[in-house]
């Protein structure tokens, strides 16, 4: 198996949640799109988390 840098996924993982993020806007209502966007943004800020604790840690 072939291993891929971090960031990869991240940038994968951003164009998901946009696309996601997108659909439920055009498709479903405010509410929805709000509890989706709440979702969306905990899961980038514990990316984010994940990505400087590697840093920091120096995590291979």
């Amino acid at each position: 198996m072939q291993e891929h840098p971090l960031s990869q996924y991240e940038i994968a993982v951003i164009i998901i949640f946009v696309l996601l993020n997108s659909f439920v806007y055009f498709v479903f209502s405010k509410e929805t799109f709000h509890g989706v966007v709440r979702y969306s943004l905990g899961f980038l800020l514990g990316m984010l988390a994940m990505y400087i604790a590697i840093h920091i840690y120096k995590w291979q």
